[in-house]
Protein backbone atom coordinates (compact mmCIF):
# COMPACT_ATOMS: atom_id res chain seq x y z
CA UNK A 1 0.00 0.00 0.00
CA UNK A 2 2.58 2.65 0.85
CA UNK A 3 4.58 1.56 -2.37
CA UNK A 4 1.62 1.73 -4.59
CA UNK A 5 0.35 5.17 -3.25
CA UNK A 6 3.55 6.58 -3.37
CA UNK A 7 3.57 5.73 -6.75
CA UNK A 8 0.25 6.91 -7.70
CA UNK A 9 1.54 10.39 -6.07
CA UNK A 10 4.39 10.54 -8.34
CA UNK A 11 2.80 10.10 -11.33
CA UNK A 12 0.05 12.68 -10.58
CA UNK A 13 2.56 15.04 -9.61
CA UNK A 14 4.55 14.73 -12.45
CA UNK A 15 0.56 15.04 -14.40
CA UNK A 16 0.66 18.48 -12.85
CA UNK A 17 3.62 19.54 -13.68
CA UNK A 18 3.49 18.38 -17.34
CA UNK A 19 0.03 20.32 -17.64
CA UNK A 20 1.77 23.76 -17.58
CA UNK A 21 -1.12 24.84 -15.03
CA UNK A 22 0.78 25.37 -11.72
CA UNK A 23 1.63 22.40 -9.53
CA UNK A 24 1.06 22.23 -5.80
CA UNK A 25 3.09 24.88 -3.60
CA UNK A 26 5.85 22.67 -2.38
CA UNK A 27 6.34 21.32 -6.13
CA UNK A 28 6.74 25.49 -6.95
CA UNK A 29 9.63 25.32 -4.64
CA UNK A 30 11.35 22.51 -5.85
CA UNK A 31 10.68 23.67 -9.36
CA UNK A 32 12.69 26.89 -7.89
CA UNK A 33 15.19 24.87 -6.83
CA UNK A 34 15.51 23.73 -9.85
CA UNK A 35 15.58 26.67 -11.85
CA UNK A 36 18.62 27.90 -9.50
CA UNK A 37 20.92 24.70 -9.21
CA UNK A 38 19.91 22.66 -12.39
CA UNK A 39 19.73 19.54 -10.58
CA UNK A 40 17.72 16.60 -12.78
CA UNK A 41 13.90 16.59 -10.62
CA UNK A 42 14.62 13.20 -8.78
CA UNK A 43 17.55 14.72 -6.98
CA UNK A 44 15.32 18.22 -6.26
CA UNK A 45 12.82 16.31 -4.78
CA UNK A 46 15.36 14.49 -2.38
CA UNK A 47 17.11 17.41 -1.25
CA UNK A 48 14.09 19.14 -0.28
CA UNK A 49 12.11 16.22 0.60
CA UNK A 50 14.69 14.82 2.85
CA UNK A 51 15.85 18.48 3.80
CA UNK A 52 12.02 18.73 5.19
CA UNK A 53 12.10 15.46 7.16
CA UNK A 54 15.35 16.36 8.94
CA UNK A 55 14.07 19.48 10.09
CA UNK A 56 10.68 17.61 11.96
CA UNK A 57 13.28 15.72 13.13
CA UNK A 58 15.41 18.20 14.89
CA UNK A 59 11.91 19.29 16.31
CA UNK A 60 10.90 16.39 17.80
CA UNK A 61 8.90 14.61 15.34
CA UNK A 62 11.15 11.51 14.15
CA UNK A 63 10.04 10.34 10.83
CA UNK A 64 8.70 6.89 10.61
CA UNK A 65 9.52 4.77 7.77
CA UNK A 66 7.01 5.52 5.36
CA UNK A 67 8.20 8.95 5.76
CA UNK A 68 12.07 7.83 4.77
CA UNK A 69 10.82 5.46 2.07
CA UNK A 70 8.67 7.94 0.47
CA UNK A 71 10.91 10.48 -1.14
CA UNK A 72 13.23 7.72 -2.40
CA UNK A 73 10.28 5.95 -4.99
CA UNK A 74 8.39 9.62 -5.53
CA UNK A 75 11.16 11.30 -6.84
CA UNK A 76 12.57 8.51 -9.77
CA UNK A 77 9.05 8.12 -10.44
CA UNK A 78 8.28 11.58 -11.15
CA UNK A 79 11.27 11.85 -13.18
CA UNK A 80 10.52 9.36 -15.55
CA UNK A 81 6.79 9.61 -15.66
CA UNK A 82 7.34 13.44 -16.43
CA UNK A 83 10.45 12.18 -19.13
CA UNK A 84 7.20 10.10 -20.59
CA UNK A 85 5.28 13.05 -20.31
CA UNK A 86 7.13 15.59 -22.23
CA UNK A 87 7.08 13.43 -25.39
CA UNK A 88 3.12 14.75 -26.07
CA UNK A 89 2.17 18.70 -26.18
CA UNK A 90 0.11 19.65 -22.98
CA UNK A 91 -3.22 20.54 -23.09
CA UNK A 92 -3.88 23.94 -24.13
CA UNK A 93 -7.53 24.74 -23.40
CA UNK A 94 -8.45 25.73 -20.42
CA UNK A 95 -11.31 23.33 -19.32
CA UNK A 96 -8.86 20.93 -20.22
CA UNK A 97 -6.27 22.17 -18.53
CA UNK A 98 -9.00 22.30 -15.58
CA UNK A 99 -9.79 18.72 -16.01
CA UNK A 100 -6.77 17.31 -16.49
CA UNK A 101 -5.49 19.16 -12.57
CA UNK A 102 -8.43 18.22 -10.86
CA UNK A 103 -8.17 14.34 -11.93
CA UNK A 104 -4.95 14.17 -11.18
CA UNK A 105 -5.34 16.25 -7.60
CA UNK A 106 -8.27 13.36 -6.96
CA UNK A 107 -5.91 10.65 -7.87
CA UNK A 108 -3.30 11.95 -5.42
CA UNK A 109 -6.23 11.95 -3.16
CA UNK A 110 -6.33 8.26 -3.28
CA UNK A 111 -2.54 7.59 -3.70
CA UNK A 112 -2.37 9.98 0.29
CA UNK A 113 -4.95 7.62 1.43
CA UNK A 114 -2.85 4.40 0.64
CA UNK A 115 0.10 6.02 2.24
CA UNK A 116 -1.88 7.21 5.77
CA UNK A 117 -4.12 3.59 5.80
CA UNK A 118 -0.50 1.22 5.51
CA UNK A 119 0.13 3.54 8.69
CA UNK A 120 4.11 3.27 8.25
CA UNK A 121 4.96 7.05 8.95
CA UNK A 122 3.20 10.33 7.99
CA UNK A 123 4.36 12.38 5.00
CA UNK A 124 6.95 14.94 5.35
CA UNK A 125 4.63 17.79 5.32
CA UNK A 126 2.56 16.52 8.12
CA UNK A 127 5.63 15.82 10.09
CA UNK A 128 6.91 18.75 9.76
CA UNK A 129 3.24 20.39 10.46
CA UNK A 130 3.22 18.23 13.50
CA UNK A 131 6.26 19.38 14.87
CA UNK A 132 5.76 22.95 14.51
CA UNK A 133 2.96 22.54 16.20
CA UNK A 134 4.21 21.02 19.13
CA UNK A 135 6.52 23.68 19.78
CA UNK A 136 4.65 26.68 19.12
CA UNK A 137 1.09 25.48 20.52
CA UNK A 138 -0.67 26.65 17.25
CA UNK A 139 -3.36 24.11 15.54
CA UNK A 140 -1.62 22.03 13.21
CA UNK A 141 -3.80 22.59 10.19
CA UNK A 142 -2.11 26.55 10.63
CA UNK A 143 0.98 25.80 11.06
CA UNK A 144 0.64 23.52 7.51
CA UNK A 145 -0.87 26.54 5.77
CA UNK A 146 2.25 28.42 7.22
CA UNK A 147 4.80 26.18 5.15
CA UNK A 148 2.42 25.53 2.22
CA UNK A 149 2.36 29.83 1.75
CA UNK A 150 6.30 29.96 2.80
CA UNK A 151 6.92 27.51 -0.21
CA UNK A 152 5.38 29.17 -2.72
CA UNK A 153 6.36 32.58 -1.88
CA UNK A 154 10.10 31.38 -2.00
CA UNK A 155 9.63 29.15 -4.94
CA UNK A 156 7.89 31.46 -6.82
CA UNK A 157 11.06 34.25 -5.73
CA UNK A 158 13.34 31.53 -7.13
CA UNK A 159 11.68 31.25 -10.27
CA UNK A 160 9.48 28.19 -9.91
CA UNK A 161 6.45 27.73 -12.47
CA UNK A 162 3.25 28.75 -11.18
CA UNK A 163 0.00 29.38 -12.20
CA UNK A 164 -3.50 28.87 -11.39
CA UNK A 165 -3.35 25.14 -10.76
CA UNK A 166 -1.43 26.32 -8.24
CA UNK A 167 -4.41 27.68 -6.37
CA UNK A 168 -6.46 24.74 -7.14
CA UNK A 169 -4.42 22.46 -5.87
CA UNK A 170 -4.04 24.49 -2.75
CA UNK A 171 -7.89 24.23 -2.29
CA UNK A 172 -8.38 21.02 -3.62
CA UNK A 173 -5.52 18.81 -2.27
CA UNK A 174 -7.08 18.79 1.59
CA UNK A 175 -10.43 17.67 0.47
CA UNK A 176 -9.32 15.24 -2.07
CA UNK A 177 -7.09 13.43 0.73
CA UNK A 178 -9.63 12.99 3.37
CA UNK A 179 -11.81 11.74 0.84
CA UNK A 180 -9.10 9.71 -0.46
CA UNK A 181 -8.08 8.35 2.64
CA UNK A 182 -12.42 7.49 3.71
CA UNK A 183 -11.96 5.36 0.24
CA UNK A 184 -9.60 3.42 0.98
CA UNK A 185 -9.88 2.92 4.36
CA UNK A 186 -13.34 1.76 3.54
CA UNK A 187 -12.07 -0.50 0.91
CA UNK A 188 -9.52 -1.56 3.34
CA UNK A 189 -12.11 -2.73 5.97
CA UNK A 190 -14.34 -4.13 3.81
CA UNK A 191 -11.64 -6.71 2.34
CA UNK A 192 -10.64 -7.45 5.73
CA UNK A 193 -14.36 -8.40 6.69
CA UNK A 194 -14.72 -9.87 3.67
CA UNK A 195 -11.63 -12.00 4.17
CA UNK A 196 -12.42 -13.32 8.10
CA UNK A 197 -15.92 -14.14 6.87
CA UNK A 198 -14.13 -16.58 4.16
CA UNK A 199 -11.84 -18.16 6.87
CA UNK A 200 -14.52 -18.54 9.05
CA UNK A 201 -16.97 -20.06 6.28
CA UNK A 202 -13.87 -22.62 5.11
CA UNK A 203 -13.37 -23.25 8.92
CA UNK A 204 -16.81 -23.89 9.70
Amino acid sequence: MLLSGTAVIGVCVAVLLWNDFGPGPLDVFIGGIRQLTGLPLMVAVWLTIGSLAVLAWALGRRPGFGTLIGPLVTGPIMQVALSLLERFDAPEHLVVKTGVHLLAIAAVGVGAGLVITAGLGAGTGELLAAAASDHSGRPEPRMRLLFESTWLVLGVVLGGPIGLGTVLVALAIGPSVAHGHRLVDTAVTSGRRRLSDARFALAA
